[in-house]
């Protein structure tokens, strides 16, 4: 268990950050339960440069809302996002990199991000997709208060084969 976890800031991402977490974000080990694939540096840039904006680049109705979480001693240990849709659909998503992970980071910076996401928003719930092996973001959304609400069955190809979506719902 981290030590300093309690202490965790979240960090509001910007474009600068795209070069500074690069070689995080592109690990393969990350892609392991995703369906996309590892993006490109100029990909990264322009996503950031559209969290910074809290827009994102797919759906111009949505907030996305978007940290890095950072320890006392500067080292960058995960994202952590939140989007938020007009019809007050959110869903939180996050990534502990390569070196942090399993140490309880996820549950320290994702609390910190739902705390203020709820500051700034009302909203009544809130849900998480995960694929049904990435074992270790099942504990951190259940730690996290979330119950499982439904099961897509075959809804992701990864690595070549069908997974079945998780959808988990935190109620406020």
């Amino acid at each position: 268990m981290a030590t300093d976890a309690v202490i965790l800031r979240l960090k509001k991402v910007t474009e600068q950050h795209a070069e500074i977490l690069y070689s995080h974000i592109s690990n393969p080990h990350l892609y392991e339960y995703l369906e996309e694939q590892i993006p490109t540096l100029m990909e990264v840039k322009q996503k950031f440069k559209f969290a910074t904006l809290e827009k994102s680049p797919d759906n111009e109705t949505m907030i996305w809302l978007k940290w890095v979480a950072v320890t006392p001693q500067n080292q960058y240990v995960g994202v952590v996002e939140i989007g938020i849709f007009d019809d007050q659909y959110a869903e939180i998503g996050f990534m502990t990199f390569v070196g942090f992970q399993n140490r309880g980071y996820a549950h320290i910076y994702s609390s910190l991000a739902i705390a203020e996401t709820q500051q700034r928003f009302n909203l009544s719930t809130l849900h998480a997709s995960v694929n049904e092996y990435n074992l270790a973001s099942c504990k951190v959304v259940e730690r996290l208060g979330f119950h499982l609400h439904k099961i897509n069955r075959n809804a992701e190809f990864v690595k070549g084969k069908p997974s079945d979506e998780f959808i988990y719902r935190l109620t406020f």
